[in-house]
This record gives C-alpha cells, structure tokens and sequence, in this order.
C-alpha cells in the first residue's frame, strides 16, 4: 500500500508531508514522494528572460536542486517515523504529474499542500490541490496552510 506526497519544499507542503508520513505510519504504507519541477515556472522564467537558453538551463538545474532537497526532507520524516520512502522527480505541470503517477503506482491516496491562492495569483497559476482533487484516480487529503485567528 502506498501513499503519495506530493512536495513542493514550502512550509505547506511540509505540513502536507506531517500528515501524509503519519498516516502512513499508522496504516504500515509506504510512502512515494513526488517533486514535479514546474513547466509553468520555466515558462514564466523564458518570458521574462527573452529566452535566454543558458539562463533556462541554470533556472531548471535550480528547480531539480530544490526537488532533490524536498525529497531528501520528506525521506529525513519517512526515516523517523519508520515508514519506506521512494522519491521520483518529475517534469511537467504539477496536477498533471500528481494523478499520472498516482494512477500508474495505484497508490490508495494522494496528500497535497494547498496555499490558497486568490485573484491575479490563482487565474494564473491555479490551484494545484484543485486540479488533483477534480482528477485523481484515488482519495485526496488536501492540508491547508495554517490561517491567522
């Protein structure tokens, strides 16, 4: 049985991987960490920075690194609670990435941070939790980022 995480390194996602880890704990699953560097991010990079090839392979070789030490973070959880972990990178848009691996694995469910996001942010980035929750093969847990009282 396995539970995928979905990670981003942000402190939303941190909170995701704390519920994802203990769940797996409690249920004896394995765990399957997914890093999905964001073709939107590069595209977004390429615009602003007039295509500059060089620049664009630095800016994903950037994105990797990050993918490597949030898999590393959650592997580091996996460890101290005793549950197996296995880390993928993936390229691509999150959403997408997310489901594809989740149907191809048959994971029993999906964990995913949601920062909430609102106006301009939201129609041009979207919601990635959103996007999971509408498509997944399987259950979604959707940890959202601790709101202020």
């Amino acid at each position: 049985m396995k539970i995928l995480i979905a990670t981003d390194g942000s402190k939303v996602s941190g909170r995701a991987a704390d519920y994802g880890v203990g769940l797996a704990a409690k249920l004896g699953a394995e765990v399957l960490g997914l890093y999905v560097v964001n073709l939107k991010s590069l595209e977004f990079f390429a615009l602003e920075h007039h295509d500059s090839i060089p620049g664009y392979e630095s800016e994903n070789a950037k994105l990797r690194r990050e993918g490597e030490e949030a898999l590393a973070a959650l592997k580091k959880r996996c460890g101290e609670a005793g549950v197996a972990f296995a880390g993928v990178i993936a390229r691509g848009y999150p959403a997408d990435e997310i489901n594809k691996l989740a149907a191809k694995e048959k994971v029993v469910m999906v964990v995913v941070g949601n920062v909430g996001r609102t106006g301009i942010e939201h129609v041009l980035l979207g919601s990635v939790s959103e996007a999971v929750v509408r498509k997944a093969p399987c259950p979604v847990l959707v940890v959202r980022r601790e709101t202020q009282p």
